[in-house]
């Protein structure tokens, strides 16, 4: 990246101050990429806050294997009483909103009129298929006549 940097510095593309790989490098080394990649990507912020994160900022665990997912017992003895309580009364609200949990959507105006429009689009090409069906079949007859009429001799 460095050397990409130095031909556009070079170029007139760039500016010294522009230069990413410096900052991109110390952010590496640091581990800082890890907690920004986390918080930019939810789908893989388990694995990486314990994989990288946690240990960081709290130490090593007894699970130096891939599995962790016992290592959050190992730092309940961070927590006060009180956040022990108020995470106790989330997992508990949590748990309830799960198994009472229905999906209500009600679509605005907007959206309503989409899907009047598609399903339009959508009958308006069905009813043109349709048509080139008719049609092809009435071709398909006519030639059918055609050739009988050749074979047979028979004309209108």
């Amino acid at each position: 990246m460095r050397k990409c940097e130095d031909e556009a510095i070079q170029n007139g593309k760039l500016v010294e101050s522009q230069r990413l790989s410096g900052r991109m490098r110390d952010s590496w080394q640091s581990e800082d990429s890890w907690i920004m990649y986390a918080a930019r990507n939810n789908f893989a912020f388990d694995a990486i806050y314990w994989k990288k994160i946690d240990q960081r900022f709290f130490g090593p665990t007894i699970h130096e294997d891939e599995d962790f997912s016992e290592v959050w017992r190992e730092r309940l003895h961070l927590l006060e009483s009180a956040e022990k309580e108020v995470m106790e009364e989330y997992v508990d609200l949590k748990v309830k909103d799960r198994n009472t949990w229905r999906l209500a959507w009600d679509p605005d105006e907007y959206t309503v009129g989409w899907i009047k429009r598609m399903r339009e689009i959508k009958g308006k090409k069905e009813m043109e298929r349709k048509a080139r069906e008719r049609e092809e079949i009435e071709r398909e007859e006519e030639m059918y006549a055609e050739l009988l009429a050749l074979l047979t001799g028979w004309t209108d």
